[in-house]
C-alpha cells in the first residue's frame, strides 16, 4: 500500500518518505551492536514495492547482514512461505490485494500463532493500533513515522514480549489452577487446559469467543462448575498485549466444601433425623430474637413432644423407635416454610420456629397442619403405627424477654395440651388462644359461606347534594342471614383476603352489581351508576382489568356506570403499581374513588399522579360535624383539596340534617348515608328509586 512522499524534503525518497541516509547512524550502530547472533528471519508481507525497498535497507541498516527477509505480495502466500521457511518475525502490511485491515492480523495470526507479528499501515488512527494489538499483534507502526530506528525497535520488542508471553503463557499453562485471560469485552485471550476441562470449553475454539457471564461475573466468590463440582475464584487486572485485560483463577475446592459441609453437618444438624440439633436451634433463636428486638415484628417457637412415645419405644423396641422419629422428622419437614427452621431438641421432643408471622393464628395453622400430617399411620418396622404429637405455642415478644423465657412458655403450653386431652395444641397466653379460636372459626364459616355462594350484596343509594336526586348506588357485600353467626365486613372481608378468597368472592360481586345497575337503570330510564369496593388483592392481582372488561360486556353495563372504590391505605401500598392498574382500568371508560380519604397516610405528591375521579370523605369526619370544629375545617380543606385536583367529592355515613346542610355549604357533590337511606336488598332500593329519592326520606 504506497504512501505519497513527504513534501520539501531532500535526499533520495521511496514510497515511505523517509531519508535513507545516514540521519539515524548512531541509533543504527546501537541496535546492530544488539542483533541476534544467529540472524533473524523475517517475513515481509508487502505489495509495494517502493515500501519493500525501504522496509528491506531499514532492516540492513537495523540488523545489517544477518538479517534473512522473504518477501511475499499477498496474503494467500503466506501460509507457504510459514512452511518453507521457520519465521522470527512477519512484518505486515494492512493494504493487501486479497485482505484489509485488521482481518489480515487475525488471519496471519491463525497460520503463525507462534510467530510476533509487526503491523505496518499508513493509517495514522490510534483506535486501529489498539485494534490489532488486541488481535494479538505485538507492535503498530505508521509508516508515515518510520525510520531504521524504530522499524528495528519494534521488530526487537516485538520479539522480546512474544518471548515473555510465550513464558507467561507456558507458566500459566502449567497452573494447577484453571486460567482464563478476559480483554474488556469479556472474550477470551488466553485459557489454560484445566481451565478448559473446569469450565467446559473447546481448546482449539475458545480464544476469541466470549466466556458466560456466570464464570466471568458471579454473584459470590465461589462458582459451580458444569461437572458440579465447586471451585473457588479470583480476578486480577493485567496488561495483556499492551491491552487491559482481566485474569480469573479457578481453584476446585469441592473437597474442602465437603470436609466443611460434614463438619457443618456434624456440629449442627441430629444425625438420626437430619434436623437441626439442640445447639443450632437455640443459636438460631437468639439472632433471630435478637433481629425483631431491633426491628419489630413477631416470631412463633412451637415446641413438640410426641405422645405415646414411650409406649412404642418400650414395646418395638429401640430401632422402631428411631425408625419412627426418622419419619415423623421428615413429615413435620414437609409442613414448614423454607425460611423456617425445625430441630429434633433430643428424645421425641421437637421445636420449630417461624419467623417474622403476621400473628399468632398464622402459627395456629402451622400446628394444624403439623397433626393432619401426623394422622395417617406410620410404616415401622412393617407394622403400622399411630402417633399423636402436643404442641404449645409461644411468640415473642409477648411471651417473654429472652430465649429462656420463650422456651420455657412454650414448653408450658405443651404441658397444657397434653392435660387437654393430647395431639392438639395450646397458646401459652389465653387471650392468643381464644383469638386464634375466633379466628379459625371466622375462617371455617367464611370458607363455607363462600363455597355455598351465600353472599348477598345491599345497595346503598347515593344522591345529589344540591337537589338530592339519586345518582347511583354503592354495592355492599353483606353475611347471609341463615349461616349464624352472622359476621359483620370488618370481620369476615379481613379473612377472605387472608385465605386467599377474595378475588372470587370479589369477581361475584363485580358481575352482581354490574347486572342491577344495568337492568335497574333500564327500568327506571336513570343513568344509575354503581360503585364497587375493590380489595388490595384484586387491585394488585393480574386480572382485574380484563374481569370488569368482561362484566361490561356480558352485562351491557356503558363502562361510565360502573365505579370502583379503593381504601386510601390499599393503593398506597405501592402507589407506581397502582398506578398502571387504574390508569389502565379508566381506559376502559370506569371511574376510580378513593374511599376513607384522609385515615390513611396518603403522600399528596403520590395523590395528584393517580388517575382518580372521586373522593369520598370517610364517616368519621361526617359524624364530628356540629361537635368538633377543627374536624369541620379538616372537611372544608379535603374539599378544597380535591377541587383543585378536579375531583368530585361524594360524603358517607350522612345522619342528620345538620350534617346534610353543612356538607352540601361545603360543596360536596354526593351524599350517602342513613338520612338518606339505608342499605338494603336490591329489590327495595330499586322500590326507593322508584318512588322516592327527595332529601331525608
Amino acid at each position: 500500500m504506497p504512501v505519497a512522499a513527504s513534501p520539501g524534503s531532500s535526499g533520495k525518497r521511496d514510497g515511505v518518505g523517509h531519508d535513507r541516509a545516514g540521519s539515524h547512524s548512531k541509533a543504527v550502530n546501537a541496535l546492530r551492536r544488539g542483533a541476534p547472533s544467529q540472524g533473524l528471519r523475517i517475513l515481509l508481507v508487502e505489495d509495494s514495492d517502493g515500501d519493500a525497498d525501504l522496509c528491506r535497507a531499514y532492516l540492513e541498516e537495523g540488523f545489517g547482514s544477518r538479517a534473512k527477509i522473504v518477501r511475499v505480495t499477498r496474503l494467500r502466500d503466506v501460509q507457504e512461505a510459514l512452511d518453507q521457511h521457520d519465521m522470527d518475525v512477519v512484518l505486515l502490511d494492512l493494504g493487501l490485494p486479497d485482505s484489509m485491515g485488521v482481518q489480515s492480523v487475525v488471519a496471519v495470526r491463525r497460520m503463525a500463532a507462534d510467530v510476533p507479528i509487526v503491523v505496518l499501515t499508513g493509517n495514522r488512527d490510534a483506535q486501529l493500533g489498539v485494534q490489532v494489538i488486541q488481535e494479538h499483534a505485538q507492535d503498530y507502526c505508521a509508516k508515515q513515522d518510520l525510520n531504521p530506528a524504530l522499524l528495528t525497535q519494534s521488530i526487537r520488542h516485538a520479539i522480546e514480549r512474544h518471548r515473555l508471553q510465550t513464558q507467561y503463557a507456558r507458566l500459566l499453562e502449567s497452573s494447577p489452577d484453571g486460567i482464563v485471560v478476559l480483554d474488556q469485552d469479556n472474550k477470551t485471550l488466553f485459557a489454560n487446559q484445566t481451565a478448559c476441562e473446569m469450565l467446559g470449553l473447546n481448546p482449539l475454539r475458545c480464544v476469541g469467543t466470549t466466556l458466560p457471564m456466570e464464570f466471568a461475573a458471579p454473584k459470590s466468590d465461589e462458582i459451580v462448575l458444569p461437572n458440579r463440582q465447586v471451585a473457588e475464584i479470583r480476578s486480577v487486572p493485567v496488561d495483556w498485549n499492551k491491552s487491559p485485560s482481566m485474569l480469573y483463577s479457578y481453584r476446585d475446592i469441592t473437597a474442602r466444601k465437603q470436609a466443611e459441609s460434614r463438619l457443618q453437618q456434624m456440629v449442627q444438624y441430629d444425625e438420626l433425623t437430619g434436623l437441626a440439633n439442640r445447639n443450632f436451634f437455640f443459636d438460631c433463636l437468639g439472632r433471630l430474637v435478637g433481629g425483631i428486638r431491633r426491628e419489630g415484628g413477631m416470631l412463633a417457637m412451637l415446641f413438640m413432644d410426641l405422645d405415646r412415645f414411650k409406649y412404642i419405644n418400650d414395646t418395638m423396641g429401640h430401632d422402631a423407635g428411631d425408625e419412627l422419629l426418622r419419619q415423623v422428622g421428615k413429615r413435620l419437614s414437609n409442613s414448614v416454610r423454607q425460611g423456617d427452621l425445625l430441630a429434633r431438641l433430643g428424645g421425641d421432643e421437637f421445636a420449630l420456629i417461624l419467623n417474622h408471622i403476621a400473628g399468632p393464628e398464622q402459627a395456629a395453622h402451622v400446628a394444624q397442619k403439623l397433626l393432619q400430617n401426623l394422622e395417617k399411620p406410620l410404616a415401622v418396622h412393617g407394622s403400622k403405627v399411630s402417633v399423636g404429637m402436643s404442641i404449645g405455642i409461644a411468640t415473642y415478644p409477648q411471651c417473654g424477654n429472652n430465649v429462656q423465657d420463650i422456651y420455657r412458655a412454650a414448653d408450658t403450653a405443651m404441658y397444657r395440651a397434653k392435660e387437654q386431652g393430647k395431639n392438639q395444641f395450646q397458646f401459652f397466653a389465653d387471650h392468643m388462644q381464644h383469638r386464634v379460636e375466633e379466628r379459625i372459626r371466622i375462617e371455617q364459616a367464611v370458607r363455607r359461606v363462600a363455597a355455598d355462594d351465600a353472599f348477598w350484596l345491599a345497595y346503598q343509594p347515593q344522591v345529589r347534594a344540591r337537589d338530592g336526586m339519586p345518582v347511583g348506588v354503592e354495592a355492599l357485600l353483606r353475611w347471609p342471614d341463615h349461616a349464624p353467626p352472622v359476621f359483620t365486613p370488618a370481620e369476615f372481608i379481613p379473612v377472605a383476603e387472608d385465605i386467599g378468597l377474595i378475588n372470587g368472592i370479589g369477581r361475584n360481586v363485580l358481575h352482581s352489581a354490574a347486572t342491577m345497575a344495568a337492568q335497574t337503570g333500564r327500568l327506571l330510564g336513570l343513568p344509575l351508576r354503581v360503585a364497587v369496593n375493590v380489595s388490595m388483592r384484586q387491585l394488585y392481582a393480574e386480572h382485574l382489568y380484563s374481569e370488569i372488561e368482561t362484566v361490561l360486556n356480558a352485562t351491557g353495563l356503558p363502562p361510565d356506570r360502573l365505579e370502583v372504590e379503593l381504601t386510601e391505605s390499599s393503593v398506597m401500598g405501592d402507589p407506581v403499581r397502582a398506578q398502571r392498574t387504574l390508569a389502565a382500568i379508566r381506559t376502559l371508560g370506569v371511574s376510580v374513588a378513593i374511599d376513607d380519604f384522609g385515615t390513611g397516610y396518603s403522600s399528596m405528591n403520590y395523590l395528584r399522579r393517580l388517575p382518580v375521579d372521586v373522593l369520598k370523605i370517610d364517616r368519621s369526619f361526617v359524624a364530628e360535624i356540629g361537635r368538633n370544629p377543627e374536624t369541620e375545617a379538616i372537611l372544608h380543606s379535603q374539599v378544597h383539596l380535591a377541587r383543585a385536583l378536579g375531583l368530585n367529592v361524594v360524603a358517607e355515613g350522612v345522619e342528620t340534617a345538620e350534617q346534610w346542610d353543612f356538607l352540601v355549604g361545603a360543596g360536596c357533590d354526593c351524599l350517602q348515608g342513613y338520612y338518606v337511606c339505608r342499605p338494603d336488598t336490591q329489590q327495595r332500593i330499586t322500590d326507593w328509586l322508584c318512588g322516592s329519592g327527595s332529601r331525608g326520606s
